[in-house]
């Protein structure tokens, strides 16, 4: 029987109190009635216990009742005295109850929305944190495709599953000129990173095979190794981050097959993986002879250039893992952390990468780099569902690829400015609140001032017109006193969402919720 969290119910729900109309209950009623109308909170779903819905929705148990109340007199919940509230479905539509089984007998609809629906569809208004994602494409050059372009598309016909040959040709230069010989044969545009991701894990992985992960870790991974019906294994680490013997631990004893790491730019902590501990990963990794996929998303946007942090070899001090010493652990010239493909000897390293972050995340182009045999199995699998990316799009990003480096530098000044500007204002805003400070990337990971419900949190924000991604969706076992926070926002976003945030914490501590 499906019986989904209170923090699931809420995510699901979004920005609710910002649609319908009438009194609160009323509006939590109608938008509980459109998710069981949409099957998305099919028949026979079992709803969390009152007090922690009302909890996670942040009204009083009194307005949830009232709400339930006007959904029983329709006939689309029921429940007993002293028993479970279940959803009885949309009368007359003959509906079974979901059912029992596992993964793959659920029936369309009854899987648990992804971290990508709740954070995309959170906020019908407001500020939004919870992408961490550039605000608009107001940073891009100018860009354009004409007919002319189209028609000297190769091939013509406009079908490349692996993605355009002069397109994969210009990413495998990059990575080249980044020290590793890479081919347009070892290149498979994909729409995104996300994309990227599912055909790596899809294409290395088999249902039911353990796969390794940092906690916390990049939340679009947690949902493919759901969908997938993979066994996600937290790694072991510490303020370094994930630890050899975390690796060791995880193939030896939990059975992983593949690590997933992000060992460029961490999301979402912004940490950056030192020299000597990137190096002892790529050792351990060659010893396990363990498949890793690299999340090297945001591995252009160090704050810091290389004679700052790199060259310095910064957090060594542990046996074996001295800073700057070995296999070329440090950055190049520009200030990019090294790929695990160039550290690793014996080790399959799939290093995934997209332009969504440097640029602008509704182009839609990101890719991956393999060895040409994994390449081609992917290519092969992607093509019973999907012929390839849009030719317009791929042909945009061949151009801004004429102007990326200038981006990149452009973009790693502001987000360090963007990034200590929001940690001043949340300081501020939540007092108590801890993080640690960025080095790379787009987002701040804050735990909340007492071990505060994050997802509770998020609620009461929406309310104020803020959308923050609570900790649970980057997390395997944990990250429920956390959030998620982009930084990557205008200087006048940021202070009125901080001020929102403050408000929303005001009604947190002591606990209060609305009537």
């Amino acid at each position: 029987m499906s019986s989904p969290s209170a923090a699931d119910v809420a995510a699901l729900l979004g920005d609710w109190a910002a649609r319908g109309s009438g009194s609160l209950a009323a509006r939590l009623a109608f938008s509980l009635r459109s998710r069981i109308l949409a099957d998305l909170l099919p028949a026979g779903t079992v709803l969390p216990p009152e007090r922690l819905l009302a909890e996670a929705l942040a009204v009083s148990r009194s307005t949830l009742v009232a709400a339930l109340d006007l959904l029983r007199a329709e006939g689309l919940v029921s429940s007993r005295q002293g028993s479970a509230t279940r959803v009885a479905g949309p009368a007359g539509t003959g509906v079974p109850p979901a059912r029992t089984g596992g993964t793959q007998e659920r029936r369309t609809g009854s899987a648990p929305p992804t971290m990508a629906a709740r954070l995309l569809g959170a906020a019908v208004r407001g500020i939004n944190f919870g992408i961490s994602a550039p605000p608009a494409a107001a940073q891009l050059p100018a860009l354009a495709v004409t007919s002319a372009d189209l028609l000297a598309a190769v091939p013509s016909h406009g079908y490349d599953p692996a993605g355009l040959l002069v397109l994969r040709a210009a990413l495998a230069g990059r990575h080249t000129a980044a020290g590793l010989p890479t081919g347009p044969e070892e290149i498979h545009v994909t729409h995104g990173a996300q994309h990227a991701i599912d055909l790596a894990l899809a294409t290395l992985c088999r249902p039911g095979d353990a796969v390794a992960v940092e906690d916390p870790t990049y939340p679009g991974v947690l949902d493919v190794i759901g969908a997938r019906r993979l066994r996600p294994v937290p790694l072991a680490g510490d303020g370094r981050g994930p630890t050899p013997a975390g690796l060791e631990a995880a193939a030896r004893k939990h059975g992983a097959r593949l690590a997933f790491l992000l060992p460029a730019v961490h999301n979402p902590t912004g940490r950056v993986l030192d020299p000597g501990r990137r190096q002892a990963l790529a050792r351990m990794l060659d010893r396990l002879d363990l498949t890793v996929v690299e999340d090297n998303t945001l591995a252009d946007l160090t704050y810091e250039e290389p004679a700052d942090r790199w060259a310095a070899g910064r957090g060594g001090g542990v046996a074996g893992e001295a800073g700057g010493a070995g296999r070329g652990g440090g950055a190049g010239a520009s200030g990019r952390p090294p790929s695990l493909a160039k550290l690793c000897q014996r080790a399959l390293v799939v290093t995934v990468e997209t332009t969504s972050k440097v640029a602008w995340g509704g182009l839609r182009v990101g890719w991956l780099r393999a060895p040409a045999a994994v390449v081609e199995r992917s290519v092969r699998l992607r093509t019973s569902g999907d012929l390839g990316c849009s030719v317009p799009a791929q042909l945009l990003a061949l151009q801004l690829l004429d102007h990326y480096d200038e981006l990149i530098a452009a973009r790693r000044p502001a987000l360090r400015a963007s990034a200590a500007r929001f940690a001043a204002l949340l300081t501020a805003a939540l007092p108590g609140c801890t993080f640690d400070p960025p080095a790379g990337g787009l987002s701040l990971w804050v735990r909340l001032p007492g071990g505060a419900d994050a997802a509770a949190f998020a609620s009461r924000a929406l309310r104020h017109g803020v959308s923050v991604a609570p900790g649970h969706f980057a997390s395997p076992a944990g990250g429920h006193d956390h959030l998620r926070l982009c930084h990557d926002r205008p200087d006048a976003e940021l202070a009125e969402g901080a001020a929102r945030l403050a408000a929303a914490w005001s009604e947190t501590a002591p606990a209060r919720v609305l009537a």
